[in-house]
């Protein structure tokens, strides 16, 4: 189902393809396969990893997306499919052909949803104040956020979510590693749900940095970040703010969160697909509304918090 994260972590490892298998090899030894039909993400943190050009082609061929990552998770760069989509072309003529006007309302959606679920994350953490405050600021973006509201809601976000003291530097250890993993994996769902529609990456609705690949990616999952957020708030409160294999496994189980799409509850990596369906569906038929996926809290989530 292309639904599961397959990370190398552990250094000098060499990965072959059998019969279907990606196998895991150690020197000579195998340490363990898994089934290539299931992997939509190849995660490759540890710097000294062999795979075959046979691997990558097998899963972009599927639609999968393989990540390589720097220091502290944050990725360097990302193989996927190109070409995989019947209506390619078509599709990324109507991008092209956006208009900045209607590019602006789709960002002010974006957004919108974006600082409403930060919103949500400062009410599960206790803070109903200073969650109402960021629901008016939700409620006040323009279009295209010409005033910046994304900025503004963010400086005060990462203040009250982990304190005065903090600052969001995906370079910096500790808890910013533990974002720069949430994130990646998040990214890399995108990537796939994006690249599965025709929909050109590079071509962003608002991120327009030539040196960035990946702009409508990081368009689109913009609203997905305060789930991540969330996860390492709760982790961080435990003081587990390393990323050790079982923060990797909390982290990466963000993508089985159901949130609520047209088509009823639905695991995140689900919605995803929905959403970069509706903006081709959007650009398509020039109306400037695309599906974005509810964060409904849940009785478990509250008695998380």
């Amino acid at each position: 189902m292309l639904n599961r994260v397959l990370e190398i972590f552990d250094e000098n490892r060499y990965l072959s393809l059998n019969r279907g298998f990606i196998e895991i090899h150690n020197g000579d030894e195998v340490l363990g396969s898994v089934p290539i039909d299931d992997v939509g993400v190849l995660l490759l943190s540890a710097q000294s990893v062999t795979v075959s050009k046979h691997i990558l082609n097998a899963l972009s061929e599927q639609g999968s997306i393989t990540i390589l990552c720097g220091k502290n998770y944050v990725p360097q760069s990302i193989v996927y499919p190109i070409a995989n989509h019947y209506l390619f072309t078509k599709v990324i003529k109507t991008q092209i052909n956006a208009s900045l006007p209607f590019n602006k309302k789709i960002w002010k959606q974006i957004i919108s949803e974006k600082i409403r679920n930060q919103a949500l994350v400062l009410g599960l953490c206790n803070q109903k104040d200073n969650a109402e405050f960021l629901y008016k600021i939700s409620s006040t973006v323009k279009s295209g956020d010409t005033e910046n509201k994304e900025g503004y809601a963010a400086k005060l976000y990462w203040k009250f979510l982990f304190g005065p003291n903090f600052v969001r530097d995906r370079y910096l250890d500790g808890i910013n590693s533990l974002l720069n993993y949430g994130y990646a994996i998040i990214r890399a769902s995108m990537a796939r749900a994006v690249c599965s529609c025709g929909l050109l990456a590079a071509l962003g609705i608002h991120h327009k940095n030539n040196l960035n690949q990946f702009c409508l990616v990081d368009d689109l999952f913009e609203v997905y970040r305060p789930l991540v957020d969330y996860e390492v708030y709760k982790l961080a409160n435990q003081n587990k703010k390393e990323v050790t294999p079982e923060v990797k496994k909390i982290l990466a189980d963000i993508l089985w969160i159901k949130v609520s799409t047209s088509n009823g509850f639905s695991p995140v990596f689900q919605s995803m697909q929905y959403m970069a369906n509706s903006y081709v569906k959007a650009l398509d038929s020039g109306e400037p509304v695309i599906e974005i996926p509810s964060w409904v809290i849940t009785e478990d989530e509250e008695l998380n918090s």
